[in-house]
């Protein structure tokens, strides 16, 4: 193994020392070869069907471009030797690449220091493999009206981390028909919204930065540019609500390298090109990048320690470009390492009541109604301003302080949440609250391999046996959390003569205990019906019935059709009409409860996402107009 770099770049050596990665990752550039191994050669050569480079305009700003050959198949690139790729792309309006050589396709040769600086990243999205290129272009041709020939000279090559890259099914689709709908290089304000929303539904971006060494440096550390990709749940981009062209990328756990970032904490520029699989639209953005760490960070993207803001300068939007598209049927398969989703601050404004710094809460109860689920009250601490819980809302809880910190790990197969896991948790109150309270109950799953839930049901299982008086009053324990908020719009519209229709699949019964809770609390005739799905009949059954109370409420109407491949029970619930079906919620459940007015009324689902998806389609097929539909969203974000 041999390599050109004598080090990490002073940028490099910055971001690493800000995220204390510096030591860990002190010797780690010698991983980065000044040539392509064979195993690389032919991945390029073979595997790919586009390839997405950074290159510099005319100003000096990164833009990645995506080069594909005319028919989208692999096979448009050669590699004669080992540092040496040959590629016959063919060029669409729009993208920023045959601009950005025209110095070469002009015949206008460059001396050494004006070298036209290139780096790729070459993607299989069906294995997740990936392969880093970088160095310069030597030379450009045309090879037909729309076809080109680049020849590349590659002095840095490295084998990259697959994590975070969502499989997919492509294959080739030489009929695209490219049209720009946007071009602005000189963006001054918000973009369309269109744009915003584009991005907003990502869930692979590939990154461009440069690298412009100063002058005493250039020796040992000379000018070249990079390309990277990112990958997340949709939605893991976001845009700043209050400018519309502030895109925010957080960093999560890698291999410590921190090439990009430390190219932008140098040279603070920056690309990002999103790519939809499945209609060929293809976004390109530059603009002025910034790495915020620790407080910077936290204050932008609530409980996000390290991202990177680009401040577009230049967008083009071009439709149907990419002559490559996900197989029509396929589904996309998540990458495990994936966290969930985070809002901005600006964008939490609505869903999250913040609690003041320094709140906490103490475990007071525990119940354990069966080996994996329970129900844990906890208890405002000091002098704290009591709570305001609409029925339906979560409370979000910082368990840092018990567990500690995760360690670093580059992958780990068996556990994967655990590499971006911040010891924050969101559960939905189960009790039912008027007015401030001191005290919320949270029911919950004990969830396998669970970092938080493990560890309380540990807590309570080792009372349960040995200290089962404890479980009645826990605040000896002095388990005290930090409490981040409370949050959510998934609440109940309270009011007289509510129709309302909450379907829950398993634990996503805990919102509707809430509600139900409220009702019989507000004495207001309603009239409820829950559809639930369980394979736990006769404990969900029991909240339900713990929630409905025996309190006669007039004009108070509640059915339960209990979904389940069990025997039912010998139960009773006072004041609800419980009716049992075999098996899973089916078409025609759906088709007759339409008979009595069911697209009167609000409907509620909390369920797996599987489940959820599975509900409005059932709910569409009987005419509901599922736009309308309420859904609990703190499974992705939170």
């Amino acid at each position: 193994m041999s390599t050109d770099l004598r080090g990490w770049h002073p940028g490099e050596v910055a971001i690493q020392r800000k995220l204390a990665f510096d030591q860990a990752s002190a010797t780690s550039w010698m991983h980065i070869t000044n040539y392509m191994d064979e195993q690389h050669r032919v991945f390029h050569t073979t595997r790919l069907p586009f390839i997405p480079v950074t290159t510099l305009d005319a100003d000096g700003r990164p833009w990645t471009s995506i080069l594909a050959g005319a028919d989208g198949k692999p096979g448009f690139v050669r590699s004669p030797n080992e540092t040496q790729l040959v590629i016959k792309a063919r060029a669409w309006d729009g993208d920023p690449w045959v601009e950005n050589l025209e110095p070469l396709l002009s015949g206008q040769r460059r001396g050494e220091d004006e070298k036209i600086l290139a780096a790729g990243i070459g993607i299989e999205f069906s294995t997740r493999r990936r392969n880093k290129f970088a160095g310069w272009i030597t030379e450009a041709r045309k090879a037909g009206e729309r076809d080109y020939q680049l020849e590349l000279h590659v002095n840095q090559a490295i084998g990259n981390c697959p994590k975070y890259i969502n499989i997919r099914d492509l294959e080739p689709y030489p009929d695209a028909r490219p049209e720009i709908a946007y071009k602005n290089l000189d963006v001054r304000g918000r973009l369309p919204d269109e744009i915003i929303s584009f991005i907003l539904e990502a869930d692979t971006i590939f990154i461009g930065s440069t690298y412009k060494a100063d002058p005493n440096d250039a020796k040992l550390f000379p000018s070249h540019v990079g390309a990277n990709q990112r990958g997340g749940l949709p939605g893991f981009v976001r845009v700043l609500p209050s400018d519309g062209h502030t895109i925010v990328v957080p960093d999560y756990s890698g291999n410590r390298f921190m090439s990009s970032l430390g190219n932008i904490e140098h040279t603070p520029l920056a690309a990002l090109t999103i790519v939809s699989f499945t209609t060929g639209t293809i976004l390109y953005v530059t603009g002025h990048a910034k790495n915020l760490v620790g407080a910077p960070a936290l204050a932008l993207m609530p409980r996000q320690n390290a991202l990177t803001t680009l401040t577009v300068t230049g967008a083009i939007f071009v439709r149907d470009a990419l002559p490559v598209l996900q197989r029509p049927g396929s589904s996309v398969v998540r990458s495990p390492y994936s966290p969930p989703i985070k809002l901005l601050a600006e964008e939490s404004e609505g869903l999250m009541q913040p609690a003041n710094a320094g709140t906490q809460v103490r475990l007071r109860h525990i119940e354990l109604h069966s080996a994996s689920v329970a129900t844990l009250e906890w208890e405002l601490l000091g002098d704290s301003p009591g709570l305001r819980i609409h029925a339906g809302q979560a409370a979000v809880l910082d368990f840092t302080g018990l567990l500690g910190k995760p360690a670093y790990q580059h992958m780990a197969p068996g556990q994967p949440t655990a590499l971006n896991d911040d010891r924050v948790r969101t559960w939905t109150v189960s009790s039912a609250h008027a007015g401030e309270t001191r005290r919320f109950a949270l029911t919950m799953r004990r969830k396998e391999g669970g970092a938080v839930t493990g560890a309380l049901f540990a807590i309570a299982q080792k009372l349960a046996e040995h200290r089962p008086d404890i479980l009645d009053d826990a605040r000896p324990l002095e388990l005290d959390i930090d409490l981040v908020g409370i949050a959510g719009e998934f609440v109940l519209e309270e009011g007289e003569g509510r129709r309302l229709l909450w379907v829950a699949g398993g634990i996503g019964v805990t919102p509707f205990l809430s509600m139900l809770a409220r009702l019989v609390q507000m004495r207001t005739p309603a009239d409820a019906v829950l559809a639930l799905a369980t394979r736990e009949p006769k404990l969900f059954v029991g909240l339900i019935r713990r929630a409905r109370g025996e309190d006669a409420v007039p004009g108070l109407q509640v059915r339960v059709d209990v979904f389940t491949e069990h025997a039912a029970p010998d139960v009773e619930v006072p004041g609800v009409d419980l009716v049992w079906h075999t098996g899973r919620i089916s078409n025609e459940y759906w088709r007759e409860l339409s008979k009595d007015g069911l697209r009167e009324r609000q409907a509620y689902v909390c369920g797996p996402s599987e489940f959820e998806e599975a509900v409005l389609v059932g709910l569409k097929n009987v005419g509901v107009d599922v736009s309308s539909v309420k859904r609990e969203g703190f499974a992705s974000i939170v």
